[in-house]
């Protein structure tokens, strides 16, 4: 579970189990980048953390420009977006990537103001998870949703 406390975040996990057997699919989705976009430097590690302890190649961005300039230079395979980013917001950088993409990068929509749902819906996001994030959570919904991209 990750939580926050002041600017302090915490983060528990229990650690991996490695699978001897080769999961199909597994590699595509390894090998896939996912963007972190989180202005709080202290979640955007422990999220980009605990994705790469998962295996997948992860990219982070502090706000919303940052994050639109690296999702059109390569378009990642799944975007983890704070909605309340600075410069510009969690909703603005989804519209633009509509706009630059036919078919954009499925979101994960992470928000503390209690109405991640609602902005989920609004932008069209794959999924969403309210702040603290619990960690066992967030690695399920992005397994999940990369599987069905």
């Amino acid at each position: 579970m990750l939580q926050q406390k002041g600017t302090t975040a915490v983060c528990t996990k229990e650690p991996t189990e490695v699978h001897a057997a080769p999961v199909p699919g597994l590699a595509e989705q390894l090998s896939a980048v996912v963007l972190v976009v989180d202005d709080d430097p202290e979640i955007r590690d422990l999220v980009r953390w605990l994705l790469e302890d998962e295996g997948w190649t992860v990219e982070t961005a502090a706000d919303g420009r940052d994050a639109l300039d690296q999702a059109t230079r390569a378009r990642p395979a799944l975007i983890v977006l704070d909605m309340g980013l600075p410069i510009m917001n969690g909703e603005e950088v989804a519209r633009r990537l509509h706009d630059v993409y036919t078919d954009p990068p499925p979101i994960v929509v992470v928000s503390a103001d209690g109405h991640a749902g609602e902005r989920a819906a609004r932008i069209g996001a794959a999924s969403f998870l309210h702040k603290p994030i619990n960690v066992d959570d967030l690695a399920r919904i992005v397994r999940r949703t990369l599987e069905l991209t």
